[in-house]
């Protein structure tokens, strides 16, 4: 087995071991094993070799969470193209600014963004293959219905041979500084980031099921939900709705996850809900916190109500994941803790040399997650990256 194929280490090697029986995925109304997951996604991507994809062309996910985005998403990797998603409710004009930056092959859509999708498509010179994950949306020229490419995809498929070095992933940042850049990732990517971060600091166990708060398209929580509980043969907990407090209360109430991926201001909104002092929160082991600062007094208070334990931490795009996390049994309110396994950091002045403890500057990052481009911006590429160096 190609250790290096994203499919095959996270989903496929499970049905090797024995583990096909258990449960991969949790979405509303149905658990999926690890056997039903890796049989849809070597159907979806012979679905994708229908289609045209080809190692190396890129696929473009705009998609709710569902077990659809992460079958595709482990089909293209399978079938070894480059995956990229993208937040569901855009305008067509932003659609239309990432449909020419990645030149995907196919674009996955489904009725929350097929229409957007479509009126971007006019505003671009290429077209992509829309791929509508909802029976009986495709319904104009270049386009398939993934549910009829099914029905005729044969349920096995040869995972590519592939690489650590192979070009695997493009996460965007958020495009505070300009329009949003795709940071390229290598397989290695993913792969260190699983053992260094989820295994090394999370302690991620057979037994876990981890909730997002964010959805998919944000890879803090794809990675934490639908790549990472699959390498050692947990769960991941996916609905398609947009968080609520009442919505995550009653999923952690319903599923009992053990790991809550949270951000801090939809722990404000759980906290200041009427309803918080009585919700029922004793499943979770341990809550992630990360996208934006953690005040200490929320912080303080989250603890009071909830007696969950918090793991603040700090991660990028640039280099691929949380690169500096707070421990479990260790965490320090007000602190982002300390450099995960794999990594150091270091606060420097504008020309990198180290400052003493109490001075501001710029963090340096170095670690073999770095990612290796900003996708079409040779100078700031340079600029950020370098010798493992994200700046």
């Amino acid at each position: 087995m190609n250790d290096a194929n994203l499919a095959q280490r996270f989903v496929h090697r499970h049905l090797e071991s024995g583990d096909g029986g258990r449960v991969a995925l949790v979405t509303p109304g149905r658990h999926w094993t690890y056997a039903e997951l890796a049989e849809l996604v070597d159907r979806c991507g012979n679905a994708l070799l229908t289609c045209g994809v080809q190692q190396g062309d890129r696929m473009l996910l705009a998609l709710s969470d569902s077990i659809e985005f992460v079958a595709l998403w482990f089909a293209a990797q399978k079938i070894g193209a480059v995956t990229a998603e993208v937040y569901t409710f855009l305008q067509p004009k932003d659609y239309a600014y990432y449909l020419a930056y990645t030149a995907a092959r196919v674009v996955a859509v489904d009725t929350t963004t097929i229409d957007a999708v479509r009126q971007a498509l006019r505003d671009i010179e290429t077209r992509p293959t829309l791929l509508s994950t909802t029976a009986g949306n495709a319904t104009e020229g270049g386009e398939h219905d993934l549910f009829s490419l099914l029905e005729s995809s044969p349920a096995q498929l040869d995972a590519a041979p592939l690489t650590l070095d192979d070009v695997a992933i493009w996460k965007f940042t958020t495009g505070s500084t300009g329009r949003p850049k795709a940071c390229v990732h290598r397989l290695s990517s993913p792969i260190r980031s699983f053992e260094n971060y989820a295994t090394g600091v999370l302690g991620l166990r057979r037994d876990d099921s981890v909730l997002a708060v964010p959805k998919l398209f944000f890879g803090y929580a794809r990675d934490l939900v639908a790549l990472f509980p699959l390498g050692v043969a947990a769960r991941g907990i996916l609905f398609p709705e947009r968080s609520t407090p009442e919505r995550i209360f009653d999923l952690i109430e319903r599923e009992r996850p053990s790991i809550l991926v949270n951000v801090p201001t939809m722990m404000q909104a759980m906290l200041d809900h009427p309803s918080a002092p009585s919700r029922d929160l004793s499943s979770l082991r341990l809550c992630t916190s990360a996208g934006e600062a953690l005040p200490e007094a929320l912080h303080r208070r989250w603890l009071d109500i909830f007696g969950v334990e918090v793991l603040d931490g700090i991660g990028s795009s640039e280099a691929y994941h949380i690169y500096i996390s707070n421990r479990p049994g260790r965490a320090r309110i007000g602190t982002m803790g300390e450099c995960v396994p794999g990594y150091d950091a270091v606060v420097a002045d504008p020309d990198g040399n180290p400052l003493p403890d109490g001075e501001t500057g710029r963090l340096w990052i170095q670690g073999d997650t770095a990612a290796i481009m900003y996708w079409g911006d040779e100078a700031r590429s340079r600029e950020t990256f370098g010798e493992n160096l994200v700046r």
